[in-house]
């Protein structure tokens, strides 16, 4: 057949053929197709819904682990607790006790209750499970129950009681506000129990008043002429502040304003610098001294000669339980940003639970423990010290920075700004400081991460406050302030 007789063929053919039914999605000059895509969105729906679900693995593996026929369940996206044929029915993401807590809880966050509130949407029950799972953790808690108080800012007078008031972006977020009280020489962990399924963790900070800046010539900040000479002795201020740290139990404990002594530890044939032997009598602690070189000790003692007229350097020194703790990694010092410890919690939850049954691991936090200076007009500095001390800390995903911040961190205040926008939260310690009529909070434990607030230590007394510091039932000038908190131990992945 000539080429030509076979092309009029085809050309012929493909005239008389039906037209294509067949949409397109897109069309040059007219847009999407709305037909099309609603078809589209009808098919992602359906590939997302639950009514399939639980099914049969046929895979050999699967049977291997679980015999023949086993079949997945559905679980509450919440409490994993297997769902009810009903509510499979229902296609509901979290079984009806999960639904009934969060209504009775009276939960003011935008997010559904109604767990088929999202079945409708496209790619509704991911977006259920998400929020069920990671958002509801950032809904305020209500303020009857102790440590989980809802969280909110409080703005400190001078009288140094607190009082609620909207938050501003310029303060750190006060959380645990009206939770348990911690008296001051009491046990930290005896003051509320902590939930199953939590780590307690008992920390303590305390500036002790270094006896060589006391009283000395040219400085009349430290005068102290309210005080009687008996309450500034040195020899009669230790024996209670070894019983305040001996009777606290605490877990961690941060110093400042520690009295370096030069003299030859156990093992050591040299005299050098290092902790005083006093820390020696706290049983069952291992200190950490910032590390300085001898050299660098003793060209803070010669400048302490010549300002304060004693050659006795001062530093840091962080305490923590042996039995409870152990360093997982190097410490880290610095002038101006103190000391950093990654300290590893060697027991387990309370109760022997680390929540929700899953294997888990241990406990690890890096805690800071600063001396900011006492010049407000150095705010440079102290941001400067701050970012060290976040340098230092690097990825730990919990941190703890107690001290002496010689600042209320109120709103406006750039030591405040910074660690609002560095994520900390603050315990709501009460007043630290008194001169005779007036008390401040210049000491602080700041927090972030997963753990929360049991229990604080209160405000001065009345006495405290109206004849200053130190005082018969304080013997610095600075109050120690304690928090109970707990944390949870991070799970460890399904080997699934």
């Amino acid at each position: 057949v000539p080429l030509r007789i076979r092309e009029a063929s085809l050309r012929a053919n493909f005239a008389t053929r039906p037209a294509a039914t067949t949409l397109m999605v897109y069309k040059p000059g007219a847009g999407i197709s709305k037909e099309a895509l609603e078809r589209l969105r009808a098919r992602k729906q359906a590939d997302a819904g639950i009514a399939d679900v639980p099914a049969e693995d046929k895979n050999q593996q699967w049977d291997r682990l679980l015999g023949e026929g086993a079949k997945k369940k559905l679980r509450c996206g919440i409490c994993t607790r297997p769902l009810s044929e009903q509510e499979q029915l229902d296609k509901c993401l979290v079984c009806t006790p999960c639904t009934a807590n969060a209504a009775a809880a009276g939960a003011t966050s935008a997010l559904p209750v109604v767990a088929t509130a999202l079945a409708s949407e496209e790619f509704g029950a991911d977006v259920f499970y998400y929020c069920s799972r990671f958002a509801r953790a950032a809904r305020a808690r209500p303020a009857k129950n102790a440590g989980v108080a809802e969280a909110v800012v409080a703005e400190e007078g001078d009288s140094g009681k607190a009082s609620p008031s909207k938050a501003s972006s310029s303060r750190p977020l006060i959380v645990g506000e009206g939770c348990a009280n911690i008296s001051r020489g009491a046990p930290i962990h005896q003051s509320c129990k902590v939930r199953a399924g939590r780590i307690p963790i008992g920390v303590l900070s305390f500036n002790l008043l270094a006896d060589c800046y006391i009283r000395v010539e040219g400085q009349p900040w430290n005068a102290f002429a309210f005080c009687e000479d008996s309450l500034l002795d040195w020899e009669q201020r230790l024996p209670l502040i070894i019983e305040t740290l001996q009777s606290s139990a605490a877990d961690i404990i941060c110093l400042q304003e520690v009295m370096v002594e030069e003299r030859c530890p156990p093992g050591k044939k040299k005299e050098e610098w290092t902790w005083p032997a006093w820390i020696d009598k706290l049983e069952g602690y291992t200190c950490v001294l910032q590390d300085f070189t001898q050299k660098e000790w003793e060209k803070t003692a010669q400048r302490n000669e010549r300002v304060v007229g004693k050659r006795v350097p001062t530093g840091l020194a962080t305490l923590y339980t042996t039995a409870r703790f152990e360093e997982c990694a190097g410490s880290k010092h610095g002038s101006g940003s103190g000391i950093t410890l990654f300290l590893r919690c060697r027991d387990a939850a309370a109760d022997g639970d680390a929540g929700g049954g899953a294997a888990a691991g241990a406990l690890e936090l890096a805690v800071g423990n600063l001396h900011l200076l006492g010049d407000p007009s150095r705010a440079a500095e102290h941001l400067k010290s701050l970012s060290s001390l976040k340098k230092n800390m690097g990825k730990s995903a919990v941190r703890l920075v107690c001290g002496d911040f010689n600042n209320e961190c109120g709103a406006g205040s750039e030591v405040a700004e910074w660690f609002v926008q560095e994520g900390f939260v603050e315990a709501p310690t009460g007043t630290s400081w008194a001169e005779p009529g007036k008390a401040q909070r210049l000491d602080h434990i700041f927090f972030s991460g997963r753990l929360r607030v049991e229990a604080t230590s209160g405000p001065l007394t009345d006495a405290e406050v109206a004849s200053g510091l130190p005082c018969v039932s304080c013997p610095s000038d600075h109050a120690p302030i304690a928090a109970l908190l707990s944390g949870e131990a991070p799970r460890s992945r399904s080997p699934w």
